[in-house]
Parts: C-alpha cells; sequence; structure tokens
C-alpha cells in the first residue's frame, strides 16, 4: 500500500495563494524569491493569467526562461501572450516595480528539467553590446531582451515565431535578440524585414546553407558585416556561378570578405562545400586579424595560393581545432602545414584529415610534426594510404607518448589497422 508523501509548506503556501487573484498579487512583495519559478510556473499550468501577468512585472531575477518551461504546444502562445502583455505594461510604467531584475524573456527552446537550474534565471549572454537606451532624468524606462533561436527558410516563419517578431518590433523598449540564426537560400529576400528587425550585434552563431545566387549573397554581406558578436560561421554548399565573369566574381568576394575585419570576436568558421572562395581563400584568411580557435575546411577546392599562404595569416596560429577533411592534399607541399602546427604547437587539440589522399610519406612527415604538440588529444588519418613503416612510427609514437603520461587517440587506433598495398 502506497501513501502519498504530505506536501511541503512551500507547496501549500503557493496553493493558498493561487486561489485567490487578490491575495497573490497584493503579496508579490513579501514572497521569496526562491518560491517565485515554482509559483510561476503551476499559475501557468493552471492558466491564472492575472497572477501571470503581475509576476512577469515583479519577476526577481535577469531572466525568464519561458522556453524551458513550457513545451510549444497550443497553449504555449496563449501564456506566451499574457507574457507579453505584462512586459507590455511594464514598459509602460514609469517607474517600474521594486522587485523587477527582468532584463531578458528567453523564448529558446530548452528540456523542461532545466527549469529546475538556478542557473537558467541568469541573464544569458545575447551579446556584449548591451546598448543603453536614452532616458531622461525623471523616467526609468526598462530595455528588455526578447531571446530566440531563427531558422529562415524560403517560406513563412511559423506562425509563432512571426506573431513573437511583430509583436516585439511594434514595441518601444524591447530588443529582438537571436543567439543562433540559421538562413537557407534565398530566404534573405524572403525575410529581409525579419533581418531588419533583429538586433544582429546578438547573433553568435551563424549557419548559412545553399546561398548560391551571386546577388543574394552580395546583399547579405551588409548583415554579415554588423553581427560584430560573432562566435562561431558556417558556410556550407556555396557553389561557384558559372554564368559570372571573373570581374563579377571578384567584386563579391572582395564585399564578402571584407566583412570579416569586423569579426573581431569570431572563433570558428566553418567552410563546407565552398567552391566560390577558390584562389580566394588567403584573402578571406588576410581579413581575421584575430586567431581562430576552429578551423574546418572540409570537401572544398582550395588553389596552390590558398595553401601556400594558410600558415601566414594570425587566424590560423593559435589553432585549437584543425580540420581539412576531404580536402586533396596529395600534390601540395606540407610545409604551411607543418607551419600550422608549429605555432599552434601549445594549443592544438584535434587534428582531422580524413580522405585528404595523402601518401605514406606524407603522414610521416605530419607524424613527425605532431611530436611538437603538446595538447594534441585526437588525430584522424582515416582514408589515407600508408605502409608497414607508417604503422611502426605510429607505434612507437603513441608508445613514447604513453610513457610520457600523453594520451592521443588516433583513428583508426594501431590496433585496427593493416597497411595498404
Amino acid at each position: 500500500m502506497s501513501f502519498k508523501s504530505p506536501l511541503t509548506l512551500q507547496e501549500l503556501a503557493e496553493n493558498s495563494l493561487l486561489r485567490s487573484k487578490t491575495v497573490a498579487i497584493s503579496n508579490l512583495d513579501n514572497i521569496p524569491s526562491v518560491f517565485f519559478p515554482s509559483l510561476f510556473k503551476k499559475a501557468c499550468i493552471k492558466k491564472k493569467s492575472s497572477i501571470v501577468k503581475a509576476m512577469v512585472q515583479a519577476w526577481p531575477f535577469p531572466c525568464l526562461p519561458l522556453g524551458a518551461m513550457i513545451n510549444r504546444n497550443d497553449s504555449y502562445r496563449r501564456i506566451l501572450e499574457i507574457i507579453l502583455f505584462g512586459l507590455d505594461s511594464m514598459l509602460c510604467q514609469k517607474v517600474p516595480h521594486r522587485r523587477c531584475r527582468l532584463k531578458v524573456l528567453d523564448l529558446r527552446f530548452m528540456p523542461l528539467k532545466m527549469w529546475d537550474l538556478w542557473s537558467v534565471f541568469k541573464a544569458p549572454d545575447c551579446s556584449e553590446n548591451q546598448a543603453a537606451v536614452a532616458l531622461s532624468e525623471t523616467e526609468v524606462k526598462p530595455r528588455v531582451q526578447v531571446a530566440i533561436d531563427l531558422v529562415l527558410k524560403e517560406r513563412p516563419l511559423k506562425s509563432l515565431e512571426s506573431f513573437v517578431v511583430e509583436w516585439v518590433a511594434q514595441r518601444e523598449g524591447l530588443c529582438l535578440c537571436c543567439n543562433y540564426l540559421e538562413i537557407w537560400s534565398l530566404a534573405t529576400y524572403y525575410h529581409k524585414n525579419v533581418l531588419r528587425k533583429l538586433d544582429l550585434n546578438s547573433v553568435q552563431e551563424l549557419h548559412l546553407y545553399n546561398m548560391n545566387d551571386l546577388t543574394c549573397l552580395l546583399n547579405f554581406s551588409t548583415y554579415l558585416g554588423r553581427m560584430r558578436y560573432l562566435r562561431s560561421l558556417l558556410l556550407s554548399s556555396l557553389w561557384p556561378w558559372d554564368c559570372r565573369t571573373p570581374v563579377e566574381k571578384q567584386h563579391v568576394v572582395t564585399q564578402f570578405t571584407l566583412q570579416f575585419f569586423k569579426l573581431k570576436h569570431l572563433q570558428a568558421l566553418h567552410l563546407d562545400n565552398v567552391f566560390f572562395l577558390e584562389d580566394h581563400l588567403d584573402q578571406l584568411f588576410w581579413c581575421l586579424k584575430t586567431p581562430l580557435e576552429t578551423l574546418s575546411v572540409t570537401n572544398c577546392l582550395i588553389s596552390n595560393s590558398d595553401w601556400a599562404n594558410m600558415a601566414e595569416f594570425p587566424c590560423t596560429s593559435q589553432l585549437k581545432h584543425l580540420s581539412l577533411k576531404r580536402v586533396q592534399l596529395t600534390h601540395f607541399s606540407l610545409e604551411p602545414l607543418q607551419t600550422v602546427l608549429r605555432k599552434s604547437a601549445s594549443t592544438l587539440l584535434s587534428l582531422d584529415l580524413e580522405n585528404c589522399h595523402l601518401l605514406d610519406c606524407q603522414l610521416s612527415t605530419i607524424l613527425s610534426s605532431l611530436r611538437c604538440c603538446t595538447q594534441l588529444m585526437w588525430f584522424n588519418f582515416c582514408g589515407n594510404h600508408f605502409s608497414g613503416n607508417f604503422l611502426r612510427e605510429l607505434r612507437e609514437h603513441e608508445i613514447t607518448l604513453r610513457s610520457e603520461g600523453s594520451t592521443v587517440v588516433f583513428i583508426p587506433g594501431c590496433d585496427d589497422l593493416s597497411p595498404e598495398l
């Protein structure tokens, strides 16, 4: 026979407050802050709209992580509308509620269990550029960020996302932030109004897919240059334009790469299936004036000049992760790669050279260069050509590392390999 655990004093108090909206609202000044998340969650579930609205205006934490609390079902929009109307009332107040510390309404999806972690109530780093709103001496108007993640394709936004974008755009004192932004193909034409409404300084991770129209990429360059706090950029499936003249292509490449001068916080650059930068990769690297942590160039064609100059720029001098997966390196000199490895000797953690068509002698040269990489933890050389001599070198290197107390994961591992004939 099982018995229900008795309700805690906190649960009894919360249930009592929810039975009377007048009592709940009048006691918001006295409710301990630690009760707010649990009480707010129950008020949302029981659709106590007046209490929810009042609690938003007195929210005692920097962040209200609504995306972590409620699944995106039919009731989500109704709760969101109530909360946004609460924000509306708060922004109209000349002096906000004395307990209110709300700075960010976070609508990004998170697991429900995140609501129970106190860390989610701290303001996320929407951007390091927290622009202050000009205020008069007699008026204190809060500036609240509404944080969402967006995927823009050649179709309308989902109704909920569209509602949030339009609602925020129509209010003063609110700012629409987007940490993660994904853009497909010609979506910059379709959603140019959305891009105008975003605080582009808040974008920290940007993915661009299938943007093969020359004019579209040129127009997007101006948006890219305004994402000054961007930390991670993925360019994927950007193909060449055979119908364009070399002069036109050079103009687009120049305008696009010049935007990288402004990306002073960029830490990770991923180029996958990006062919329009062939023979211009050094131009892009030249525009990056701060070291990258991650550089991934995969499935790309690179020219001799791209490869020869790779090691000459600050962006490749302190890498933690380098991937050249499926870039054919058979006929290139390995000196530029050796120089990059030497410069990144104290920082490099992983090196991925899968399917680079490297020969046995080239792999031996790379392995020799890796001896100076004291932090290396992972090296992938699958899909290349190796002999028994290289396997012996690899085993000896692994034994030496173990004797020094270091461990590097080789993929494939020594025990899994047999020499290719």
